[in-house]
């Protein structure tokens, strides 16, 4: 059984990784790991639950027309994270700053690590399909739900597959960012072929 620990108030287990990193039990905005949380364009620290969601006049969208980092609209001329494999800087790290304390979003060699260095297994909670994550050592755990994401106002995926933004842009282009990659059948780091408008969830981590 998880033992938690918190820090700023927010819990974590340690899954006694090779690198010591931590991870959050919940994602971002959720108040138990089975709730999906909060959506998040990536390097934007201002989540939307699904109600919020390009319902109401002011609301985003979730496409190229409400990326801050993107005014012109246009996918290429961006005002900030301008190189592939750019890192984010923790006042745009929506972990680090919903979170506080010493949390941040977790980087791909996070992601790898917490891939291979666990048995991850399909698996449902309180009714909600994700992704079971348990240590090979210890035999501690932690769920992702499978959240889907938003894109243009709506959600898709959701109870399908599960996406969850790393701190850095795409490896081979400037529009997307790098996360993981859920489903029924595997989990897998994505170098990036989503755009950063689109809504993933985000999972807090230490180290």
């Amino acid at each position: 059984m998880n033992k938690n620990f918190d820090n700023n108030g927010f819990k974590y287990v340690d899954l006694d990784l090779p690198s010591g990193t931590l991870w959050a039990t919940c994602n971002v905005g959720a108040d138990k790991p089975s709730d999906f949380g909060l959506y998040f364009q990536w390097g934007d620290t201002q989540g939307c639950s699904i109600d919020q969601i390009g319902i109401e006049r002011g609301q985003k969208k979730f496409s190229w027309n409400d990326y801050k980092f993107n005014p012109s609209g246009d996918r290429e001329t961006f005002t900030k994270y301008t190189n592939s494999g750019a890192s984010l800087e923790l006042e745009d790290d929506a972990a680090h700053v919903n979170m506080g304390g010493d949390w941040h979003m977790p980087t791909p060699t996070q992601i790898r690590e917490l891939i291979n260095e666990t048995d991850n297994t399909w698996t449902t909670q309180d009714g909600v399909n994700g992704r079971l994550f348990t240590s090979k050592k210890n035999d501690k755990s932690i769920f992702i739900p499978a959240a889907g994401v938003v894109w243009h106002s709506s959600l898709y995926d959701s109870g399908d597959y599960g996406y969850v933004w790393s701190s850095m842009s795409s490896a081979g282009g400037v529009y997307g960012g790098q996360y993981l990659c859920f489903l029924s059948g595997s989990a897998y780091l994505n170098y990036g072929n989503y755009n950063r408008y689109y809504g993933f969830s985000v999972r807090g981590v230490i180290g």
